[in-house]
């Protein structure tokens, strides 16, 4: 009889534990997915890590998305970005299953397709003579980073949700030849040009399209996501 009381209080005991542990232990990872942006669509998720002993005000992390390109253009630049971020929280994490605002700064590497690759052969022939617009590269890379400011809140199940709105900027490639860009400045970027590609595709391109689309400096994004129990 006495066993079998210390064992239905032992197994209480873990039980309570285990209830603890899930719901109202020190869960400082989480993951989260989303990047809602209407104006340059892409997928992500992020693993953020909270840090400290005693207070904790602070967290790492990173962000990998996947640029899908700008609206429904045709020659824009899309593929994988993954940037580092720090962020700042107003109110201490350790108090659990709260809301805060935060403030964050990020830094990262993209590696692009170059949505002009296809006219890399093409010339503009002003006045007979032949000149090249594009490198001949298919894939470009951009480094760049932001500052940000944003919004957490964390339910008691430990679910996530969070936005933030800032400013990033990312470097332009380069994907325009110097002598194109030598033509532009002669004639003032003012003109429409026609190209054509090695297997006779003709269109006409304006001076605005060579645009660094990717580099709109509006960083908006809302993600949901979890903690974790590690």
């Amino acid at each position: 009889m006495k066993k079998s009381f210390l064992l239905i209080i032992s197994l209480t005991l873990l039980l309570t534990t285990n209830a603890q542990k899930n719901e109202h232990s020190d869960r400082r990872t989480s993951i989260t997915i989303g990047g809602f942006n209407p104006i340059i669509p892409k997928s992500q998720v992020q693993l953020e890590h909270i840090l400290g002993k005693t207070t904790q005000h602070w967290s790492i992390g990173e962000n990998i998305q996947y640029h899908h390109g700008l609206l429904n253009l045709d020659d824009v630049f899309s593929g994988p970005k993954i940037s580092i971020f720090g962020r700042y929280y107003f109110k201490d994490q350790s108090i659990k299953h709260g809301k805060d605002y935060f403030l964050q700064a990020k830094a990262g590497i993209t590696y692009l397709t170059n949505p002009f690759s296809d006219y890399s052969d093409a010339y503009l022939d002003p006045t007979g003579v032949n000149i090249p617009m594009f490198v001949d590269e298919s894939n470009v890379i951009s480094y760049g980073g932001g500052l940000a400011f944003g919004y957490r809140n964390v339910s008691c199940k430990g679910w996530v949700w969070e936005i933030f709105l800032g400013y990033h900027y990312w470097l332009a490639p380069e994907v325009i030849t110097q002598e194109f860009k030598d033509y532009l400045v002669d004639n003032d970027n003012s003109e429409d040009y026609t190209i054509t590609t090695s297997s006779g595709t003709t269109r006409e391109i304006l001076s605005s399209e060579l645009i660094w689309w990717y580099g709109f400096p509006v960083d908006l994004q809302v993600k949901v996501g979890k903690i974790l129990n590690w």
